[in-house]
């Protein structure tokens, strides 16, 4: 027996996924432009944990999503 479920609109994931679009288009976009300030980028280890830490908890986040 199949349970009929309906989803609002706006839904969590919903809100995850478009709210993280957005600026990963607009630093898509500043990356492909040059720097005028000549500065070079540094990506220290605490900006590498960080970066980690949140792929690996949204992948525990939606991990009920990707093996349903």
């Amino acid at each position: 027996m199949a349970l009929d479920k309906t989803y609002p609109i706006f839904t969590v994931r919903w809100l995850a996924v478009h709210g993280l679009a957005v600026p990963t288009v607009f630093f898509l976009g500043s990356i492909t432009q040059p720097n005028p300030n000549k500065q070079s980028v540094e990506l220290n280890r605490t900006s590498l944990y960080r970066g980690l830490l949140l792929i690996f908890v949204l992948a525990v986040l939606f991990s009920n999503y990707f093996f349903n």
